[in-house]
């Protein structure tokens, strides 16, 4: 019997490297540990050694995820382009509240040992802990904000709040992650040796990753491109497509489905946003069309044309080339026709056989109809059926729901869906898919909840 080796795919080969790097600094931050705590792990019967030992890893654990987050959040492009925002994203949310119990046990843990070893009560110790040392107050303040931060990402809190106001409190997290830095720095295992040295050069290749990413990159493309407003367009009642040129725009390239975050500057505009690119790659303009949603998005149709725009992105692998199957299912909801929109186009052109099914409130609420109606017309290899909450006649009643699927795309398990609308209508229609057999393999979506 002959056995057949097949090499892995370089993108599998890069997360596997990905994976391997996270492994390697963990056992080292393990190993620098054992080395520097070696008296307390040698020494379990004296009083409060056992605490220190573990209290000391849970902070140097806490310390490592800090800045695996940073990375999460960094808007990396080779790394979001590999995993896809709603991945890293959901790592985000679980290693926060794993940091948040890492923080808190490193500090009750050495508290506890320490008065144990001293023979005072907890709370004398943790007060000798703030009055005398400083860098103790430091990490005390970096926990206050951890606390706070991850409090408003519970998704009850989470929802109420404005994304601008999000987005401000999250921006604590360099500071408190500073804080915490210095306090490691200041005390505990960090202060001399190999230990210094590495916790050095780990904290300030991920600082300088995320400062390239996340800050320089954008800025470095305004001053390429200078883009700026070229026009507004309105598309419906409560929605615009905003036109943005600029210069050398050959060279900014995106694949249709991608996103970009956007800071327009305007006054009460400055925080990022992202948005999906509404059209393909022309290299002429690129376009996004925004809803009005009652925040940052109500000042829209107000922004004057010649508005400078620094663009951080493209970013998303929400993209057809994640497909497998040659033919196409595309299932928008509301304004998430924007990215189906992008990605539709290029496929029609080359013969692709292309679905789609478009879900609003109203017929008002149907964003770019008269550009989809143009595209149906023009060709035979595309149909789009809409479909709307409130009766209307001509159209189809109701919600893409499992019969409405079945009957309006007959051939549906041959296709490769591509889906984007609500979360909640996301989570329905994902639903509905596997409950009448459609293979998750097939299905790509790209949520913005944060």
């Amino acid at each position: 019997m002959e056995l057949y080796f097949k090499w892995p795919s370089p993108v599998t080969l890069k997360k596997l490297s990905v994976y391997l790097l996270f492994l390697i600094n963990l056992i080292v931050i393990f190993w620098l540990w054992a080395s520097g705590s070696n008296y307390y792990i040698g020494n379990p019967s004296s009083p409060g050694n056992t605490y220190i030992a573990f209290g000391r890893i849970t902070g140097l654990l806490g310390e490592y995820f800090l800045l695996i987050q940073l990375i999460l959040i960094g808007r990396i492009r080779w790394f979001e382009h590999l995993f896809g925002f709603d991945r890293l994203n959901k790592v985000h949310r679980w290693i926060g509240f794993s940091i948040l119990l890492l923080l808190i046990a490193h500090p009750l843990l050495l508290i506890l040992g320490n008065s144990v070893a001293n023979g005072v009560s907890f709370y004398s110790q943790f007060g000798d802990y703030l009055a005398n040392k400083e860098y103790v107050l430091l990490a005390f303040i970096a926990l206050a904000i951890f606390i706070y931060i991850i409090f408003l990402s519970i998704s009850i809190v989470r929802k109420k709040l404005r994304y601008e106001t999000w987005y401000l409190t999250h921006l604590l997290t360099y500071l408190a992650i500073g804080l915490a830095l210095a306090h490691q720095f200041g005390t505990g295992d960090l202060r001399e040796g190999r230990s210094l040295y590495y916790w050095y050069i780990l904290n300030f290749s991920i600082f300088g990753i995320v400062l390239l990413y996340r800050f320089s990159r954008p800025l470095m493309l305004f001053a390429i491109h200078r883009f700026i407003i070229q026009s507004i367009i309105p598309e419906s009642h409560n929605s615009w497509s905003v036109y943005i040129t600029g210069k050398h725009m050959k060279s900014f390239k995106f694949k249709p489905g991608q996103y970009a975050n956007l800071n327009i500057l305007s006054r009460g505009m400055w925080s990022s946003h992202p948005f999906s690119f509404s059209d393909e790659f022309n290299g002429e303009y690129i376009r996004f069309t925004i809803k009005n949603s009652g925040d940052f998005t109500s000042k829209i149709s107000s922004i004057n044309p010649g508005t400078h725009v620094i663009i951080d992105g493209p970013l998303g692998i929400f993209v057809s080339s994640m497909a497998i199957r040659d033919k196409y299912l595309l299932i928008a909801g509301g304004i998430g026709i924007t990215p189906l929109l992008a990605i539709l186009k290029p496929l029609v052109k080359t013969g692709k056989d292309v679905v789609l099914l478009y879900s609003a409130k109203t017929e008002q609420d149907l964003v770019l109809k008269n550009e989809l109606d143009e595209i149906q017309n023009q060709a035979p290899n595309f149909s789009v059926d809409y479909v709307l909450s409130t009766p209307t006649e001509g159209y189809d009643f109701g919600r893409i729901d499992k019969e409405k699927i079945i009957r309006l795309v007959p051939d549906f398990y041959s296709r490769e869906v591509f889906l984007c609308g609500p979360s909640v209508m996301m989570e329905a229609t994902d639903k509905n898919l596997k409950e009448i057999g459609f293979p998750d393999a097939h299905v790509h979506y790209e949520k913005f909840s944060f």
